[in-house]
């Protein structure tokens, strides 16, 4: 399955990004990038990339939530990320990105986090 990305604006001005599909090398983790620097020229400071429904990440998807996050960073924002589970919190655990982004498992819990 093709990467989905569906932008969403949450209560307290929380910028939620859901994502479904293969968050991996190719045409469709180019659209991640566009969407990242197109965050950061809009400068938001609340993001929650909703990864649950993503059933396979590789390492230039772990790659490109790093540079999302750090591109967010520099614009004074913080990026929370919710991983259902599965395979994609193994990965994301393992790379540690939890040292670079906040991992939630539910929705409420990422939009907490932002509070």
């Amino acid at each position: 399955m093709l990467l989905q990305i569906e932008e969403h604006q949450l209560d307290g001005g929380i910028l939620l990004v859901s994502m479904s599909g293969k968050l991996a090398l190719g045409r469709e983790s180019q659209r991640i990038e566009t969407t990242v620097d197109e965050l950061a020229k809009k400068r938001e400071h609340k993001v929650i990339f909703d990864l649950s429904k993503v059933e396979y990440i590789d390492s230039a998807g772990i790659g490109l939530l790093a540079l999302a996050s750090g591109k967010i960073k520099e614009g004074g924002g913080k990026l929370v990320v919710v991983s259902a589970g599965g395979r994609v919190l193994e990965m994301l655990k393992l790379t540690q990105m939890t040292a670079i982004v906040t991992l939630c498992a539910s929705l409420a819990e990422a939009q907490a986090a932002l509070a």
